[in-house]
């Protein structure tokens, strides 16, 4: 199904949803977006998602059209209007449509809301291994802002997938950054290492879970600057992400990583995020 959207205050059909040559996110990605998980109707963590997107539109000086109560309803009535079960629920929030094409023309503009939902399979997924390659990180200065404005994330991505790699890692100065699309973790001596969040990291509401259950499977869990050498020369390292999950990265351009195997961490943790998951779609 997933036919039907918000789209500024209407319920309409995906296919009918039209927006002004002169909206902003279209001319200028000026905007932001959340992406929520949905487990059998239930939206997952949406607290935390809504609060992401409240600190996101504080970044860029966008006043959140709804309340928290309110983005709840809608998300609901989304939900509900596509049939339910397991979905992914988008919103992007632009500042609106300008009177003409003038990047600082901001006064008096509506912003454009849309909501809109996509199939997610939630069956028990197998691990899927990955390789990626480290380029240097070209994002702008502020990755904790989740904006529309992907296209180096996209350039960096499709770089990476050209010389057949799953992901790129990125890095500044030496320092691991995050993936394209992904968080970062790494295993030493059976301890978790992550980039500490920062304003050249989005905090995925994934890697949070991750690091809760790595807690409590009373693993430390550090949250720090990793440099490249450090990363090439982990015991384990995954990926992860919404779509992802947990991905072990078996080698790093030309760097196997434990002899291209899946360490006994990763799979702890994969496992115990499965168990995670199980318990919100029973």
């Amino acid at each position: 199904m997933n036919d039907v959207v918000y789209l500024n205050g209407d319920f309409i059909a995906k296919d009918k949803a039209k927006i002004s040559v002169l909206d902003r996110g279209f001319l200028f990605a000026d905007g932001i977006y959340e992406v929520i998980p949905v487990y059998n109707s239930q939206p997952f963590r949406l607290p935390q998602h809504l609060a992401r997107l409240q600190y996101c539109l504080e970044q860029i000086n966008l006043t959140n059209p709804n309340s928290d109560s309110q983005w709840q309803e809608l998300i609901s009535r989304i939900i509900a209007r596509n049939g339910g079960g397991n979905l992914s629920i988008y919103v992007q929030i632009t500042r609106g449509c300008s009177q003409d094409r003038n990047p600082l023309n901001e006064a008096e503009t509506a912003p454009t809301v849309l909501i809109m939902p996509s199939g997610l399979l939630v069956n028990e997924q197998q691990i899927t291994t990955t390789t990626a390659t480290l380029l240097k990180d070209i994002r702008w200065q502020h990755c904790d802002i989740k904006s529309i404005a992907l296209l180096a994330n996209i350039l960096l991505r499709n770089q990476a997938e050209q010389h057949g790699f799953g992901e790129a890692i990125l890095h500044r100065d030496g320092v691991i950054t995050e993936g394209s699309s992904s968080n970062v973790f790494m295993v030493k001596n059976h301890e978790v290492y992550t980039p500490m969040q920062n304003n050249f990291i989005l905090g995925g509401v994934t890697r949070e879970v991750i690091i809760e259950i790595a807690q409590a499977k009373q693993l430390k869990v550090h949250q720090q600057d990793i440099s490249v050498e450090q990363l090439l020369n982990a015991d384990e390292v995954w990926i992860c992400s919404s779509s992802r999950e947990i991905s072990p990265v078996t080698a790093i351009d030309d760097k196997m990583i434990a002899n291209g195997d899946i360490g006994a961490v990763t799979l702890l943790l994969h496992h115990e995020f499965q168990t995670f998951k199980k318990k919100l779609i029973s």
